[in-house]
């Protein structure tokens, strides 16, 4: 598959330069002509050798003369993919991924660099992978180095999780279900089952009302996704909307709406009659939330442009959404290269969280809701800025949606999605009414 793995470099390429993956991919798949065998290939090698980044470049420090930095970027990221098919991919055989990989430097004008790209992979081929990973200097190295993950980030999912931390970690290398919201204003999930089939897509219910879980046959497109009748959005994300009891008639603050998923849940779940404010900081981001509007016929949402901790209305909301910023560390499986950024980087967001929650704890009516969530696994950015919240304002209390998924956790009525299980993503939601 020599087009695709060129097509995986350059996909590689954009994202050491800052590109995030499922972005670049999308762009870089849908101009490269692949077939849709072809496109798997590239995409499962573009998310693996991201995944696996930290580790292969341990076994190719080991295998080389120079440090990684001296080498081209084509070069560098050759080098990673090809590691990347020789260990994790078991349908390649080590003779293809190494030949293969020579090609590619021709194929990238790096032919000088075939001989050095032949001899490293040869070398990297008889490495055992346990004997690399046990020379880690200590356990906490040790796990960095098996889950491919930075070293603090390894320190604090053992502090938080202990003994779970690597078969959290670990879930993090299976990729997640995909799921689908139907839009009820259009149609129901019968019909959507039955057109999905008709285009070669496989769907179940799921627990949640207006939730398919995708079985088989999915590659990213549907006409019914172009026609707003369903869109791609986790269960989590899903249950997040679904926990505001949202009614026909209500009047919605959606804090942070971009890029509208949840915007649109809460407009269906109206049946498109009250009134819905969606805020977002960033005038583009909230194009995109009144574009997904216009795409699912919804009428009732009004964007504006404003600092989720500095807006102000004299209006008291039925109930509010905050689904904050946050480190994003859930989403490690679809965004590899979050695997990569120190925790240290997310500890200004706790504060920034507690102050969007007291914000909108202002704009609450007696008797309505706030739901907080996130898309992390930190205890800090979730059931930490909760426990403060709740301790600082004491009309406030813990509410338990009535419908729960099976393999969500709860704790204390707030709710957790554990990484791995269920297919999920790591996410939390914790709903609170006003007494």
């Amino acid at each position: 598959m020599p087009n695709a793995r060129k097509k995986a470099i350059d996909c590689l390429l954009r994202c050491e330069r800052g590109g995030f993956s499922n972005l670049v991919l999308l762009q870089e798949l849908a101009s490269s002509g692949l077939d849709a065998r072809d496109r798997g290939f590239c995409t499962a090698l573009v998310y693996g050798t991201l995944s696996r980044k930290l580790t292969a470049d341990s076994i190719l420090s080991s295998c080389l003369d120079r440090p990684l930095a001296k080498l081209d970027a084509e070069v560098l990221e050759i080098l990673r993919a090809g590691v990347y098919q020789i260990f994790w991919m078991d349908s390649v055989p080590a003779r293809a991924a190494i030949s293969e990989s020579v090609d590619l430097c021709r194929a990238f004008r790096k032919s000088s660099a075939a001989g050095l790209v032949n001899a490293v992979l040869r070398r990297c081929s008889a490495l055992e992978l346990e004997s690399v990973i046990n020379s880690a200097s200590d356990e906490n190295e040790k796990v960095s180095l098996r889950y491919s993950v930075c070293p603090e980030l390894a320190e604090m999912f053992r502090r938080q999780y202990g003994t779970g931390a690597e078969e959290i970690l670990a879930s993090f290398f299976e990729p997640s279900d995909t799921y689908l919201r139907v839009n009820t204003l259009i149609t129901d999930e019968d019909s959507a089952i039955a057109h999905l089939k008709d285009e070669g897509i496989e769907t179940e219910k799921t627990e949640l009302p207006g939730c398919l879980r995708i079985v088989s046959g999915f590659s990213g497109r549907s006409s019914m996704i172009t026609s707003g009748e369903v869109r791609i959005q986790s269960l989590p994300a899903q249950f997040a909307a679904h926990a505001v009891n949202a009614v026909p008639g209500d009047t919605l603050l959606d804090m942070c709406s971009a890029p509208g998923g949840k915007t649109m849940c809460l407009a269906q779940d109206m049946h498109n009659e009250g009134r819905l404010i969606a805020l977002d900081s960033s005038p583009r981001r909230l194009e995109l939330v009144r574009k997904a509007a216009s795409r699912e016929r919804i009428n009732i949402v009004e964007t504006i442009c404003s600092d989720a901790s500095e807006y102000h209305s004299d209006m008291q909301f039925d109930a509010v959404l905050c689904d904050v910023p946050c480190s994003g560390y859930g989403e490690m499986a679809s965004k590899p290269e979050l695997r990569y950024k120190s925790p240290a980087v997310s500890e200004p967001l706790p504060e920034i969280q507690y102050s969007i929650l007291c914000n909108a704890a202002r704009m609450v009516r007696d008797g309505g809701r706030i739901v907080y969530s996130t898309c992390t696994v930190l205890e800090r950015e979730n059931r930490d800025v909760i426990d403060r919240f709740l301790a600082e304002h004491r009309q406030f209390r813990l509410a338990l949606p009535e419908m729960v998924p099976s393999f969500a956790s709860v704790d204390r009525d707030m709710i957790s999605f554990v990484p791995g299980k269920g297919g999920s993503e790591g996410f939390f939601v914790a709903a609170m009414v006003k007494i």
